[in-house]
């Protein structure tokens, strides 16, 4: 479903939730955070990325995409990986994952240590840490995997996950997002108790929309394949 197709049944979905009540720019708000939720919490839109290696400096922004990435989201599960080779002989080593709490219990001074490959990386906030820092500048010295914020849909024909075209795989979310939807316009009408159901309700599903999207048949169907020919043979 596009974006006015799914503004149509949001209405429909709670009769009550009028333009009067709810205008279409705050409707369309909301449809786009439960996508960006949807997003999140099913991590569709995994996406990697190279950006420069600063000498010297322990800390990067992750909202700034002139300095390392653009619409970043989360850090997804393959992490970060350091060049601990060079722009023409690349060795990717990949970097531990640690809590700022972790380094600062650990790593004495480990803000202030002196600088070497990168080993540990802690994300916080907007923020990327990483020690030790870089001991060189390095472009596209770091490699990170990690979950897009979708683009905001302004226009009517507008599709949640990949804007101006749909990404056939993820049509059958509409429901899910609908239901999301309902959850917030119940809330912005006072009806709490209602909307907290309807949350749990979404929950479940993206909890079965989860198990859809990992079931891949032409692996399925390649195990089995495999399977009847050792059977064979």
């Amino acid at each position: 479903m596009n974006l006015v197709n799914l503004r149509t049944f949001s209405r429909l979905t709670i009769p009550s939730a009028k333009k009067n009540r709810i205008s279409p720019t705050n409707l369309n708000l909301v449809i786009n955070e439960v996508v960006k939720d949807l997003n999140i919490r099913l991590k569709l839109l995994k996406q990697d990325d190279k950006f420069n290696a600063v000498a010297d400096q322990y800390k990067y922004d992750l909202s700034d995409s002139e300095e390392t990435i653009s619409r970043f989201a989360k850090i997804d599960n393959l992490g970060l990986y350091w060049n601990s080779g060079s722009a023409t002989s690349p060795d990717w080593t990949r970097i531990v994952p640690k809590t700022l709490r972790w380094l600062d219990k650990n790593v004495s001074q480990w803000r202030d240590a002196e600088s070497g490959d990168p080993m540990y990386y802690a994300k916080k906030g907007k923020y990327l840490y990483t020690y030790p820092t870089p001991d060189t500048a390095l472009d596209n010295g770091f490699w990170l995997y990690y979950i897009e914020n979708p683009t905001s849909m302004s226009k009517n024909s507008d599709f949640p996950f990949g804007a101006t075209t749909e990404i056939s795989e993820y049509a059958f979310l509409s429901k899910t997002i609908i239901k999301g939807v309902e959850s917030w316009l119940l809330s912005s009408i006072g009806k709490e108790q209602l909307a907290q159901t309807a949350f749990q309700t979404y929950i479940g599903m993206v909890e079965d929309n989860r198990k859809t999207l990992q079931y891949n048949l032409d692996i399925t169907s390649d195990k089995e394949v495999r399977l009847r020919i050792s059977r064979v043979c």
